[in-house]
């Protein structure tokens, strides 16, 4: 099936109206690109897709709309298998194929094996136990997963039911589901792939519980892959999206272990049953894979909801709907204002997401640092911005691909747009490691215990979250201090000590709320407003930290800051009963100020649209998307990718469905 010769052209085509936004460019795409993305991602990013683009047999995305659930995950296998192969053959390295999951986005049985089997080996495993588990997981000797939730627990870590009990007679863990509502649940890489688990379980040493640890359980053979003794394991079936990862299901009946598969770097059990601790670690330690899942959350949302804007910004360029008054043409779908007011913030968003990624790794990583160094300090802080930045990230991003696709109108219904698939895919990120409303939750917990030690006089560590609540809350008490818009605007300080103050006001009304009696779960609804309010601030400072990394020279700068600024005012304008309920509130006047100096930056962006998400560089194989091609060839791609679909090439099929349910309706007696 081919498209009929001869038929008009668009004019003007989709191709020449691409260009010409493109021909307004005022800065250097590559330039941007090159400040936006860090060096270490282009680098890997090209090397992956120069490997990739020789073999497009097996990792061609073209065919992926057109798949079942089960032809997708043998897809995702065979593209796994081949990273491995070329793992092996020194090729792509560890990092290099992280990189591959998150350019190819089909989220593969492989890879909980990588995000976070490993990651929690490297952590939490002694050096004898890396040599026995680690170094087999690096060579693919044994798959892994790890399982946390369990069907009737979540976020609630503390409450997993899963145990883990010491058998001092033969110096052995009994790792036991004691209920169906202790069953392991919507564990990737478990249900068809895994041959060990590491299962988080209540561990049990002489009748007494010492909270949640982890430990590797074998639970299929790695000679013909069947389920071990004890254990019954499974795949859930498909799913909302996600549906090329095996999420499993996981039983344990007192299965035996060695004691030496309970991880034992941060926590010993001895022969015998005694248990010790060093003594300056936070038990909270073993949440360090959890944290280090959230920098990737962090990562990944930036880089998909870059993939989304592009779609989105480049067909909104090229789509025409209904003639002004000015022009004969029909207008490009971009100029109108209201699409303008839901795509140019999420550019801005997006490059704050970049920034505050590159920046909380590096955040992570110190961390960490110190914490092999034995001080234990930054974690509270590590865990409370993690969840915050988990939850803002997730949230804008799930948020801003669904925006995508509205505004693609009834094209974005398409798989062909790309963006179903996105948000199918991107959609878990809300859920899985820790529902974003209670992780928030874990969050201000953190803030209220800060804003207390203020007001009682005690010291508090020094980080990020303690200078700015320490300026605006002399001894836990908030100095009151008022803004002018005028100022706000010319001024970017302020604009950040804007953000400091809301959230810093927040929490001290939070805490005087509590220590009046209102219990937490009335708390609640406030608790996810100063989540969301830190959350504002952080992403802020983490986006002018980066700028400033700039030249003041730069051509590149007088956009970002429009960017950040344009931010800042959004910010504002979304949640402006905030502005209303500070010590000194803004006034009806001044938030008015702000939504008309939120439009007129909407406007200005707007001529650089196109080229602002051209320079996060999302390759057209990685968009993999009608609605977004980087030439513009929308509607002859849209039509050329429908024609492929199988029903309208299988003529025996068509022949089949004739005869057993057309025929029989179209030449079946009228009783009229």
């Amino acid at each position: 099936m081919q498209i009929p010769k001869g038929l008009a052209p668009m004019v003007p085509s989709t191709e020449d109206a691409l260009a010409a936004e493109r021909s307004k460019v005022a800065f250097n795409v590559s330039d941007m690109h090159q400040f936006i993305v860090d060096a270490d991602m282009r680098t890997k990013v090209a090397k992956v897709e120069a490997l990739m683009g020789e073999e497009p047999e097996t990792f061609s995305l073209r065919k992926v709309y057109f798949m079942s659930r089960q032809e997708k995950m043998e897809h995702a296998l065979a593209i796994g298998k081949r990273l491995i192969e070329l793992l092996k053959e020194d090729k792509l390295s560890g990092d290099d194929i992280s990189i591959a999951d998150m350019v190819l986005d089909i989220n593969g049985p492989f890879g909980l094996h990588r995000a976070m089997f490993i990651p929690t080996l490297q952590n939490q495993a002694t050096v004898e136990q890396q040599e026995l588990f680690l170094r087999p997981a690096l060579n693919y000797e044994i798959l892994g997963c790890y399982a946390q939730t369990e069907i009737g627990h979540g976020s609630n870590v503390q409450g997993l039911e899963t145990t883990c009990t010491y058998i001092p007679e033969t110096d052995e863990f009994e790792v036991h589901s004691p209920s169906v509502r202790a069953c392991k649940w919507w564990i990737g890489s478990l249900g068809v792939t895994a041959t060990h688990a590491m299962v988080m379980a209540q561990l049990i040493v002489g009748g007494k519980r010492h909270g949640p640890c982890p430990v590797v359980v074998p639970i299929r053979s790695t000679v013909d892959h069947q389920p071990l003794e004890g254990v019954t394991v499974g795949d859930l079936g498909p799913k909302f999206g996600f549906n090329t990862m095996d999420n499993g299901f996981l039983l344990l009946n007192r299965v035996r272990v060695p004691r030496i598969n309970l991880l034992q770097r941060y926590i010993t059990v001895s022969p015998g049953g005694k248990v010790s601790r060093p003594a300056n670690v936070d038990p909270k330690v073993a949440y360090g894979t959890m944290v280090y899942v959230r920098t990737q959350i962090v990562r990944n949302m930036s880089q998909v909801l870059a993939k989304a804007t592009t779609v989105a910004v480049r067909y909104a360029a090229v789509r025409r709907q209904f003639k002004s008054e000015s022009s004969a043409l029909e207008s490009p779908v971009l100029d109108y204002s209201m699409v303008q007011y839901r795509l140019i913030p999420l550019i801005a968003q997006n490059y704050a997401m970049f920034a505050t990624s590159q920046a909380f790794l590096a955040h992570y990583q110190r961390s960490m640092d110190e914490m092999d160094r034995g001080n234990f300090a930054p974690l509270k802080e590590l865990h409370a911005t993690a969840c915050g930045l988990k939850r803002w990230t997730s949230d804008v991003g799930v948020a801003g691909i669904d925006t995508c696709r509205h505004v693609c109108g009834g094209h974005g219904f398409s798989q062909f747009s790309g963006l179903n698939e996105f948000y199918g895919n991107a959609y878990p990120n809300i859920i899985w490691e820790g529902d974003n409303y209670v992780l928030s939750q874990q969050t201000v917990r953190y803030l209220v215990a800060q804003v207390r030690a203020l007001r009682a006089g005690k010291p508090v560590a020094e980080n990020q979250t303690t200078r700015y609540l320490q300026r605006h809350l002399p001894r836990g008490q908030l100095r009151p201090t008022s803004f002018d818009v005028g100022q706000l605007l010319a001024q970017k300080d302020a604009q950040l000590d804007l953000l400091a103050f809301r959230s810093a006001a927040m929490a001290s009304a939070l805490v005087d709320a509590l220590d009046a009696g209102r219990s937490w779960n009335h708390s609640l609804v406030d608790v996810q407003r100063l989540c969301d309010a830190h959350s504002d601030f952080i992403v802020a400072s983490y986006f002018r930290q980066h700028l400033d990394t700039l030249d003041p020279q730069s051509p590149l700068l007088p956009h970002l800051e429009k960017l950040a600024t344009l931010l800042f005012l959004y910010t504002l304008e979304q949640h402006s009963s905030d502005l209303f309920r500070l010590p000194k509130p803004f006034t009806p006047e001044m938030v008015a100020m702000v939504e008309s100096s939120l439009a007129r930056a909407i406007e200005e962006v707007r001529e650089q649209a196109v080229p602002l998400v051209d320079a996060f560089g999302i390759s057209d194989f990685r968009l993999n998307s009608a609605l977004g091609r980087s030439d513009g060839k929308v509607y002859d791609s849209y039509l050329e990718w429908a024609m492929e679909d199988p029903l309208n090439n299988d003529k025996g099929l068509r022949k089949e469905w004739f005869e057993k349910y057309y025929k029989p309706v179209l030449h079946s007696k009228s009783r009229l």
